[in-house]
């Protein structure tokens, strides 16, 4: 069968890295390399996969060639110099090359590059500089130490970016010889030599030591374009472009012979010398540089003789190995820079040495001066010691002398006082004496009494037999006289009882006057406050009433936007369930984990602890009704109205419901968060935005809800909404929700990244009793939380907190005040803070003081060792 000339000739197997070439349907040559390329790949690809790894080993410090062979007409300049000026996807090796170096030049903060180039052309063997055509042909020369190869008097470029780069490159380009004829319209007719060398150098630092390296890295990248092989009878070339070839082909046939010989190994003999081409590439052909090889081919069936020549030199090339080497040599200059500036160090040292020896030489000096006044002093000393030691012996003597004359004249008092006592006993038995005959004669006086008294009784005897009748009768009558007496006494009594309580009720009237001024002034406020409270449940339940006409309008308005109970499959998921209040107990401060509070909304949009509105249960419970038959989801739409009045309404309820624990799970899951976030980045209204901070707050008292807000950026609004606030409520709120979150120790570093822990140093300076309530308590939570160790030390908060704690009318304030003060004193890592800020005098007022709930944390931080050593 006969084929055309486009007919598939080449096919490109990429995957496998294999090109095959298909003389007839049944006879293919296959050929194997490390890369294979189809005609659609782009620049791009081609350099960053083939020829990358050598741009980023002549960086380092190696030789690298770049080479495209191929006939003519097949791209090897279009692949290596495309400048892209008209398509920047264009751009061939040379420019994306450049490119390369730049940028990691440009990351290298270590080293200090010097790059620069030579382009030449190889015409007919003779070595001509395209940057300066004028000059004679170039000598090729071999450095004896090194062996490498180069061209005397070849002009040298440096370059800093790309845009040299381009210039240097146009100028070769337009003095590069090239010819038009069959094959190729812009055909070149000399080889092109492009030769990029890389030095680097350490960069020079005053702190540079003997130690740092001192060698310089030279890389060399030549990228070589190749003429085109060709065939005369195709080329139709004659006269000059005739001679042109057969060198480019004598060239071409020199380097085909000495990769041969290289492929065979161990070659005795290499002729590198047969052509100037093979002269100057003596290095990428078995020696150090790393070589990528570019073969070009055509796909048509005409040229397949000359694709199976490139493809078979392609072959033979790959299987020469190279033995890379880094190229390194020692910068003298630098060495000579380092090597004198280390002289100067040791200059320096030796002065500072010569300097230390003759302070310390005068220091000994005066040290001895010193050591023979002190010596004097001692022998003087001395002398004052025996002179003081024969004036204590004197005294000593006189001492005994005196003792002596004590003891005697003690002696004779002793003495006299013994004679004197024994005639003070004689006296005291003549006494003793005495007083026993005088019992003696008492005693017969009582008897002769008690005989007398014994006859007087037998005399009365009958006398008491008559007189007991006579007193029987007497007790009869006088029965009788005594009951009349007590009726009378018992009327009396009660007269008189009535007439004490009127007299103590008008004495006591004027001093009890003023307590029931005061009790009655306590009963008139409480009833204004029932009152006012009252007035705020009818309003509420105007509002509510509206409100439950409005939804009920909507509803029967689009039924089918809201869940009924027949048509809702999962009602606990999509409706709010029925909701349960309970009151917390107040408990023990000291005994709590955390002190979170919640919050209740009134009408007017003010604030207070949820457990100060009770009189609102009544009104949350009606709207929980309403709830379970419009769903939370409809609520929180409502905060995106446009009305004003909506939007408040609904926010109020939402924090109403958040107050009670059994709400919250349902509020979060319905998205109440989300919207509750996106209301305070929409809304400016003051009032709204207060309100709705309070259910953040009411919804941080859960510690799984504490996670969400902080995860959702809750956290960043919240301050950020501390900046914009003027009111005092609305202070409030934002630092109860904070101090609500101070107490989980998995967000602690989220607060303070945050800046919500300054924002409640900076609230601490507010005048309002309830902003100061709730950053006392915050300060309470971290503290006790992070038991102690606290970044509010580092943001300033103690004298803060000594400030909360002093203040006596504020009971609340001082109490959490109190309590952070006592676990930050407990944390050794605060010792020198609370010693320099006068916070050990606070803990021992507060030790000796009527705070039980504080008194034992306060002495046993006082009584601590750290402290009682800076007493």
């Amino acid at each position: 069968a006969e084929v055309g000339d486009r007919a598939a000739t080449i096919e490109v197997e990429s995957e496998v890295k294999r090109v095959l070439v298909k003389r007839d349907l049944w006879d293919c040559d296959s050929y194997q390399y490390d890369n294979a390329f189809p005609g659609t790949s782009s620049q791009r690809r081609l350099y960053e996969e083939f020829c990358s790894p050598v741009v980023e080993s002549v960086v380092k410090g190696y030789n690298g060639t770049i080479m495209a062979y191929g006939q003519t007409g097949t791209g090897k300049t279009h692949t290596l110099g495309n400048l892209g000026h008209e398509d920047a996807s264009q751009r061939g090796i040379v420019v994306r090359a450049m490119e390369h170096v730049l940028n990691t030049v440009t990351e290298d903060t270590a080293g200090q590059y010097k790059i620069s180039l030579s382009y030449l052309q190889l015409y007919m063997e003779c070595v001509l500089d395209l940057l300066e055509p004028t000059k004679e042909q170039l000598q090729i020369s071999e450095d004896p130490v090194t062996g490498e190869v180069y061209c005397a008097g070849a002009k040298v470029v440096e370059v800093n970016d790309l845009e040299g780069l381009l210039t240097i490159l146009k100028i070769g380009e337009d003095h590069r010889v090239v010819a038009n004829q069959r094959l190729n319209a812009t055909s070149s007719r000399s080889h092109s030599l492009l030769i990029i060398n890389i030095r680097r150098l350490p960069k020079q630092t005053a702190e540079m030591g003997l130690t740092e390296s001192v060698t310089a890295t030279k890389g060399k990248l030549l990228i070589v374009d190749l003429a085109g092989s060709e065939r005369i009878a195709k080329s139709g070339s004659e006269g000059q472009m005739l001679e042109e070839a057969k060198f480019i082909n004598l060239s071409l046939t020199a380097l085909g012979k000495c990769i041969n010989t290289i492929a065979e190994g161990n070659p005795s003999h290499i002729p590198y010398r047969d052509s100037k081409l093979t002269r100057m590439l003596k290095d990428s052909f078995g020696g150090t540089a790393r070589t990528s090889l570019i073969v070009c081919i055509s796909p048509l069936r005409s040229h397949i003789s000359e694709t199976s020549s490139a493809l078979q030199f392609g072959q033979r090339a790959i299987k020469i190995e190279n033995t890379t080497k880094i190229r390194e040599e020692v910068d003298l200059k630098l060495l000579n820079y380092r090597l004198q500036a280390e002289l100067d160090r040791t200059n320096n040292l030796y002065e500072q040495a010569v300097s230390s020896m003759q302070r310390l030489a005068k220091e000994a000096m005066q040290d001895k001066k010193k050591m023979e006044e002190a010596q004097a002093k001692c022998l003087e000393a001395e002398h004052q010691v025996q002179a003081e030691k024969v004036i204590q012996e004197k005294i000593v003597a006189q001492y005994r002398q005196m003792m002596a004359d004590s003891e005697m004249k003690l002696r004779a008092e002793a003495d006299e006082k013994v004679s004197m006592e024994r005639g003070l006993k004689k006296t005291v038995e003549a006494q003793l004496l005495q007083v026993e005959e005088e019992r003696a004669r008492e005693q017969e006086v009582a008897k002769q009494a008690a005989a007398k008294q014994d006859r007087d009784q037998a005399m009365t005897a009958q006398q008491l037999a008559q007189t007991q009748t006579l007193l029987q009768e007497l007790r009869t009558t006088n029965a009788k006289e005594a009951e009349e007496h007590s009726r009378q006494v018992s009327a009396k009594e009660a007269l008189v009882r009535q007439l004490q309580d009127a007299m103590a009720a008008g004495e006591s009237s004027a001093a009890a006057a003023a307590a029931k001024e005061a009790v009655l002034a306590d009963a008139r406020g409480e009833a204004a406050k029932l009152a006012q409270d009252y007035r705020i449940l009818l309003q509420e339940k105007d509002v509510l009433a509206h409100e439950n006409i409005r939804l009920t309008s909507q509803l029967a308005a689009h039924p089918a936007t809201l869940p009924t109970p027949s048509q809702d499959p999962e009602p606990e998921t999509h409706r709010a369930r029925s909701v349960r209040h309970s009151r917390r107990g107040n408990s023990d401060i000291n005994n709590q984990e955390t002190l979170s509070q919640g919050f209740a909304v009134g009408e007017d949009g003010n604030t207070a602890p949820k457990g100060q509105w009770t009189q609102h249960r009544d009104a949350v419970s009606a709207v929980s009704k309403l709830f379970e038959h419009v769903g939370l989801s409809t609520v929180f739409g409502l905060l995106k109205y446009d009305d004003r009045d909506v939007r408040l309404h609904a926010v109020k309820v939402i924090a109403n419901l958040a107050a009670e624990e059994e709400n919250q799970v349902n509020i979060v899951q319905e998205g109440g968060l989300e919207a509750l976030f996106d209301l305070l980045q929409s809304c400016t209204d003051e009032m709204t935005l207060r309100v709705a901070a309070g259910a953040i707050a009411n919804l941080a008292m859960s510690e799984a809800n504490q996670n969400r807000i902080v995860q959702d950026g809750g956290l960043e609004l919240l301050v950020k909404l501390s900046l914009s606030a003027q009111d005092s409520q609305t202070q409030r709120m934002i630092a109860g929700a904070i101090a609500n979150l101070c107490g989980n120790a998995n967000i602690l570093d989220k607060l303070q990244n945050s800046g919500s822990l300054r924002m409640l140093v900076e609230l601490s300076n507010s005048e309002h009793v309830d902003v100061l309530s709730q950053v006392a308590r915050g300060f309470a939570n971290n503290s006790k939380c992070t038991k102690g160790k606290t970044n509010l030390i580092e943001l300033g908060a103690l004298p803060a907190i000594l400030h909360l704690a002093s203040k006596t009318s504020l009971t609340t304030v001082r109490k959490h005040a109190m309590l952070a003060l006592c676990q930050i004193a407990s944390c050794a890592a605060n010792v020198d803070q609370v010693r320099s800020s006068g916070a050990l005098q606070m803990l021992t007022e507060i030790a000796n003081s009527q705070w039980d709930e504080f008194k034992q944390m306060a002495a046993t931080v006082v009584s601590n060792p750290i402290y009682q050593c800076t007493k």
